[in-house]
This record gives C-alpha cells, structure tokens and sequence, in this order.
C-alpha cells in the first residue's frame, strides 16, 4: 500500500486507542486490509475476528453496554457495513457508544461498475453520526484532520444523545503493507499539541423543577418511584434510592432491566420495596384503598401494562420523568419532564426532603407494604407445586452468583423476572435491548458483554429469539481472539416453550384461535444440534432440580455453554391467570381485615 495510506491507518488507529477504544470487532475483507493490518500493528487494542458483520455488531454493542465505551466495527467495502444497521438502530435508541469503521473504494470507483462497491455516504441515515475521512493524502494538514476526526468522533458517541458514529475510509490499491513483518513499524505517539476530549460532568436538575418535585412528594399519600430501563452507568446506586425512599416515603417499583431489582435490599430499614407491584396494580380493590396519586419515572417507559392502565384513568395523580434526553413518555401522560441523571435528581431531592421530619406512615402506605408481603408469599408457594416458565425464571434468578451479570431477551423474559423474581441485594447486573425492543442479535450481545465481564454472565432468552441469533454462536469460539480463552462462564439458557408464547396473552390470541402460526412460529428444532455444530457444552433441563444442576455444570468452568429449558407451551399464561385469581382473592380478605 502507499506511504499515505499506510500512515493514515495507522495513525487512525492509534489516536483511536488513544481517545479509549480499547476492543476492535473486525469481519474478513479485502478491502479493510490497511485498517486490519494497523489494528494488527498497535499492542493497546484487544482484537476480536467474527464472520458475520450483524453478529459483530451486536457483539461490540455488548460490550459497550457494559463498558460504557465505544467498540470499534471494521468491515470492508460495499453490502458488508449495511449489516451493522440492527445494531445502530438498538445503540441509537439505547444511547449506547459504538464506532463503525468502514472501507470503502476510492472516489474514482464510484457509479462506475467496480464490483463490491455501493454508495457507503451516510448510510445509516439519521441512526449515526458520519464522517468521511476521503482517500489518504501525504498532507500534514491532513493528517491532524484525521486525528481531530478520531477523537471528535470518540466523543460524539459519549457525548449527549450518545450512540454510533461511522467513519467511511477509501483505500486504493495496493492494499497490502510494503512490509509484512507484524510489528515493524508500530505507529508513534500522536503530536504533542493534538486535540483532546474528555466529557462534562453531569447537569444538575433545575431549582425550580426540584422545589416544585419536594412539594409534590411531601403533599402525596402514595408517592411511586418508576424505575425502568438504565444501563449499569446510569443506574443510581440501591443506597441512594432507599435513602430516597425513606425521605420521601415513595413505593421503590425496580423493574428487572434498572439495575435496581437485584441491587437493592427489600429489608433496607424503611424503604418501601413493591417488587409485586405488576400484581397489586391490577388489583381494583387495593387501588380503590390506596391508589397511587403521584408518580415519579426514572430510566426508560416501564414495561408494566397495569401501570399503563392506571395512567389511562388518571385523574388527580400526576407523572413526573426524569430524563436526561428524550422524551420516554409514549402514553403521553407526563405533567413534568426533569432534564436531569437519575443519580443527580435524587441525590438533591434527599438533601431537600431529609432537610424535613421523615414522613409517617399514611394508611395507603401500610397497605401497599402488606399487600406486598401478601403477594410475595403467595407466589412463592405457588411456585414450589408445578414446573413451568415462571418456575424457571425464579429458579434461574435464585441460582444466579452475587455479581454476576444477566442478559435479558424481549417479549417475555423481563415480564417473567418482573413478575416471579422477588427484590435481591445481589449486585447483579442486568443488560437488555430495550432501546428498539427487537429481539436481534441476543446471543451476539451476551457473548460482547461476556467478554469483558469479571464474572458469570448468564443469557435467559426464548427459543424463538434464540433461533433468529444461532449464527451467533460462532463468537463463543475460541477463534474470536486467535485461540485465547473466556475468562468467566457464560450461560446461554434458552426457555423452549415451543414459539413465541407472548402471543398467547395478547389479544390476537383470541381472534386468531388456534392458528396463530405467523406470530408464534412454532418449530420442531433440536437445539441440541447448535451446540454440537459449534462444539459448545449442552444441558437439558425438564425440572427445577434439573435446572439447579444444569446451572452448576455451567458456572464451572469459564466457557460458553447452551442450557435448553423445555417446558409446555402455554405455562406462563395458565400460571398468570391462575396467580391473579388467588391473589385478588387473598387482597380482598387483606383490605377487608384492615
């Protein structure tokens, strides 16, 4: 290749590594030759090689998800990036960090019939930031563009709104490096006097928004704290929101995906814990006694339906939204958007609200305590007769190491942990793509995050999700980074009800009766067959202590394993229907004794 083109992909790469991006995520090409060979070249990058540009997109996204910082995507020229695309569209809507680094052909290529040659120019529209970096140049104006370039582009995916930027390189021929020696040349420190980023801490939330949120919840009977989706980044810590809980006497509803369900203690002294709250919001007689009457949401829109019920019929109950960006409000029901962190926001509303006696105890409060404590243990037992999905999801959640870190599918699984996980002091760290909610490149993601994990990290997805991802399962090989090792266990753990059974609780349900094979998709797969194509350890589970051995077997050893929980298609919606009845039941005789 030329002198220019060699230097420019070095000195890409290096300021790259330099700005933080520590893990570069690269598919075969020969295009990308310089951009590989001088990821190649520089001892600060850790380099993972995956066939298939979706898997690798959904790789990088999960370790950004954990990380917190941009992965770098290298991909030769023409249809290769477009495979991206899922990928950024999750990282746009979750504002997770991610770079992608795309070759493409010289200006002189283009529109013209070069083969492997496509018009690359902002290809991911509005879902990513671009910059075109041209055909290398020997120019030293040039050069310190490209480097601002780098760092500016490092920034602009941690910067707010946060999310994927893509850098588009022509390379022309020749492609390969004029020496072939690995290392012969690594690429110098970058110049003494180039830019330099480093992000500005947090906004505090306005005074006049957090007069107006202390007055709101001293005046309110029946305060709720809505915790939705939050990566671990932005999660506030469980002490801060119990401390919150107690100064302001709010109900804590921690869905699964904030960080907060298997982080905060239930017996915290004081802190109200409503971790039934899914249960007891679809209780018209509790809520006739002690109805929420002011909301605050922190993190993504709730998944909750019941909660979205109770906004439907709101009259004198007010919803505030902290938010950073966005407007996570698709009911449109919000009095108040706070622009603030969650940390921030309530860390000053616990120096305002303890600056005050602690609230007592209203008759609603005490009520949706006991209510809780009612719900919890009803579930529990009902859970120890049978073994279907919500057994496994709480079994699964029991057994999981403190620490540890829980990948969650869409559709059903968080619904499950919501409503069958009790609140844990754990630590554990649950990922999801709640960001556009799909279920791509699952398997692509845990294995992302599981490779810069310093503990378990356990998938729980469904066989329709699994199914839609089992290319995936080449990132578990040890190919990925030439031979090296995992260093912690990775559980795949795939609940095989036979399709997609969330159809099964929508309406459609009814409508379509029992053909419902364009949205369950059913299947006669054995997913044993994956594991073996793929050389991964299998287990099978049918029961709780199968399961419980299965989980051992898995968090042995530090490698990828697939777990296959088999159970009958339609467990969760009958246990659902069943717990509802029994629990209103139990409601009524608790209400009516208080």
């Amino acid at each position: 290749m030329s002198s220019a083109q060699s230097e420019w992909a070095e000195r890409l790469l290096a300021t790259l590594a330099e700005a933080g991006v520590r893990d570069v995520i690269i598919s075969p090409g020969s295009r990308s030759t310089p951009l590989v060979w001088a990821a190649c070249q520089n001892p600060a990058l850790r380099l993972h090689a995956l066939i298939d540009e979706r898997s690798a997109g959904f790789f990088a996204l999960g370790q950004a998800r954990l990380s917190g910082q941009p992965s770098l995507l290298i991909c030769t020229s023409g249809s290769a990036p477009s495979h991206y695309f899922p990928a950024l569209i999750e990282a746009r809507a979750s504002g997770i960090p991610l770079l992608v680094l795309s070759a493409d052909r010289p200006f002189e290529l283009q529109q013209c019939g070069a083969q492997q040659t496509i018009e690359q120019t902002r290809l991911f529209g509005g879902y990513a930031g671009y910059h075109e970096l041209g055909t290398p140049v020997s120019d030293r104006a040039a050069t310190r563009a490209l480097e601002r370039i780098a760092w500016q582009a490092v920034a602009e995916t941690l910067e707010p709104p946060r999310g994927p930027v893509h850098l588009n390189f022509r390379a022309k021929k020749p492609l390969e490096p004029a020496s072939a020696e690995r290392g012969a040349s690594p690429p110098g420190p970058a110049r003494r006097n180039a830019v330099r980023w480093r992000p500005a801490p947090p906004a505090a939330p306005l005074r006049s928004d957090l007069d107006e949120l202390v007055e709101r919840l001293r005046a309110s009977r029946c305060p709720l704290l809505l915790c939705g989706a939050l990566s671990p980044a932005e999660s506030p810590s469980p002490d801060l929101v119990a401390r919150f809980a107690k100064a302001s006497g709010a109900v804590v509803c921690a869905e699964s995906v904030s960080q907060l369900r298997f982080g905060i203690d239930p017996d915290a002294g004081g802190a109200l814990i409503g971790d039934a709250y899914e249960w007891l919001l679809a209780s018209a007689p509790l809520l006739q006694r002690a109805t929420p009457d002011f909301l605050l949401q922190i993190g993504g829109t709730p998944l909750s339906t019941n909660l979205a019920r109770l906004l439907e019929s709101a009259d004198q109950r007010e919803l505030w939204i902290c938010a950073e960006l966005g407007w996570p409000d698709p009911a449109h029901h919000s009095a108040r958007i706070v622009r603030a962190r969650p940390t921030e926001l309530l860390s000053a509303l616990c120096e305002a609200l303890e600056a005050h006696p602690p609230p007592e105890p209203t008759p609603e409060r005490r009520l949706w305590r006991q209510a809780n404590t009612r719900a919890r243990q009803l579930i529990s037992a009902r859970l120890q007769r049978d073994f279907g999905e919500p057994e496994a999801v709480q079994a699964l959640c029991e057994a999981l190491p403190s620490g540890s870190i829980l990948m969650l599918g869409n559709s059903l699984p968080p619904r499950l942990v919501d409503r069958y996980a009790p609140a844990r002091a754990r630590a554990i760290r649950v990922l999801s793509q709640r960001g556009a909610s799909g279920i791509d490149g699952l398997v692509a993601g845990t294995l992302g995050a599981g490779s810069l994990a310093d503990a378990p990290t356990t998938l729980l997805c469904g066989d329709i999700s699994f199914l839609h991802d089992v290319g995936s399962l080449w990132a578990a090989r040890p190919e990925r980074t030439h031979g090296a090792r995992w260093s912690q266990p990775i559980a795949l753990v795939v609940l095989n009800n036979g399709g997609g059974r969330i159809f099964d609780q929508l309406p459609m349900a009814k409508l379509a009766g029992p053909d419902q094979r364009f949205w369950t998709t059913p299947h006669q797969l054995e997913l044993r067959a994956a594991a073996e194509l793929y050389g991964l350890p299998y287990r099978r589970a049918q029961t709780r202590a199968e399961l419980a051995q299965a989980l051992r077997g898995a968090y042995a050893q530090p490698e990828v394993s697939l777990l296959e929980v088999v159970v009958e298609p339609n467990s969760a919606a009958e246990r659902l229907q069943q717990l509802t009845g029994e629990l209103e039941a139990e409601l009524v005789r608790l209400i009516a004794a208080s």
